[in-house]
């Protein structure tokens, strides 16, 4: 794919984003959906999708510890794992859009350590219904990986992050 020299592409980053926001709609009930967006509220993006494997666009999946979600995720694992490259690599895969920054100042290890120490409120569950999920893939350096955190899930899993900070990360979700 030839890329546009004043295209916005994360790839080649030195730095990359220390976190990044995930809307994903994920159905293999009745037919096959995989929709969602990622977002970089600080530098100011948003990168949707629709189906790529419609589209034949490689799609990476990050590795979760939950029994039953490996090769294909579900949506609603409270954790998961994938490289910078592959994820970067997704991003890289559809167009991305400038959008106004609207987060700055934030405390990324305080939000890491409070996701990962306060558990979920289970809400229910559906079947067939597909998994909407919102999450934060904060970057770990030293593995030169990203790190998914749900924040929320509903639909086959209704999940809810107990962190004092789920309001405030789902509030920089449009329409949320």
């Amino acid at each position: 794919m030839e890329h546009k020299k004043n295209e916005l592409r994360l790839d080649n980053v030195v730095n990359p984003p220390s976190f990044l926001l995930h809307y994903e709609f994920f159905c293999i009930a009745w037919d096959y959906k995989h929709e969602g967006f990622f977002l970089d509220p600080v530098e100011g993006y948003i990168s949707k999708y629709k189906n790529p494997k419609d589209l034949n666009i490689k799609w990476n999946y990050y590795y979760s510890s939950e029994e039953y979600s490996n090769p294909l995720p579900w949506g609603y694992e409270t954790d998961g794992v994938i490289t910078k490259k592959n994820l970067l690599e997704n991003i890289n895969n559809f167009k991305k859009m400038a959008i106004e920054p609207s987060m700055n100042n934030i405390n990324i290890n305080l939000i890491k350590q409070s996701l990962d120490e306060a558990g979920y409120d289970h809400q229910g569950e559906m079947y067939d219904f597909g998994v909407y999920s919102f999450s934060i893939y904060i970057y770990e350096p030293t593995k030169d990986e990203y790190r998914r955190h749900l924040i929320k899930s509903y639909g086959d899993k209704s999940l809810i992050s107990k962190s004092p900070f789920t309001s405030e990360l789902l509030s920089y979700f449009p329409n949320t």
